[in-house]
């Protein structure tokens, strides 16, 4: 068995290790059944607030939503808020799902993240799906999820990485669609 890293790019800026995901890869040319199966180490970047792009299947979609995921929210008075996230785009991340990162992901950090998945770039919304890495509640079974329209990212991304609201606080306020719009 080899275990190598795989170190995650922005451009030519080589970024290090915040968390690791281990994939089991299959590996070999003769087929499923005499493939042997490596451990492969993929890296998160480091980062506050990682917002994870897993569908590459159109470029302009994936810029339409994380520019409207990081437009200012305005807070009156001339104070703007931000979405402080990290954007991931990497094709190692592509069609990363919610159960395969639970089986995947160590123990925290990071507690939450943020995944771009196929239904952030083609609805018109753009909800993205916010993940609870934590595994604090032990009544749960599996990761909690909600998704957030853009608009309200400023709102979630400050509050949870300041630890000032729970992930509950916005997961238990969505619409009938499991879409947080605001409280």
């Amino acid at each position: 068995m080899r275990v190598g890293f795989l170190p995650v790019r922005f451009g030519p800026v080589a970024v290090t290790a915040l968390a690791v995901i281990a994939l089991a890869v299959c590996s070999g040319d003769k087929g499923p059944t005499s493939a042997r199966q490596e451990n492969v180490m993929l890296l998160l970047p480091d980062g506050e607030s990682l917002f994870i792009r897993t569908d590459f299947a159109d470029d302009d979609d994936w810029a339409e939503t994380l520019d409207a995921a990081t437009q200012p929210w305005d807070l009156g008075g001339g104070i703007l808020a931000y979405a402080g996230i990290t954007p991931v785009d990497d094709r190692r991340f592509e069609a990363l799902t919610v159960e395969k990162l639970e089986s995947l992901l160590p123990a925290p950090p990071p507690y939450y993240l943020f995944l771009v998945d196929k239904r952030a770039v083609t609805d018109p919304e753009h909800p993205i799906l916010v993940v609870d890495t934590s595994r604090g509640n032990a009544d749960v079974v599996g990761f909690q999820t909600f998704r957030v329209v853009p608009s309200e990212m400023p709102a979630v991304e400050n509050n949870l990485s300041l630890a000032n609201m729970d992930f509950e606080d916005f997961s238990t306020n969505v619409d009938a669609d499991g879409v947080f719009r605001g409280f």
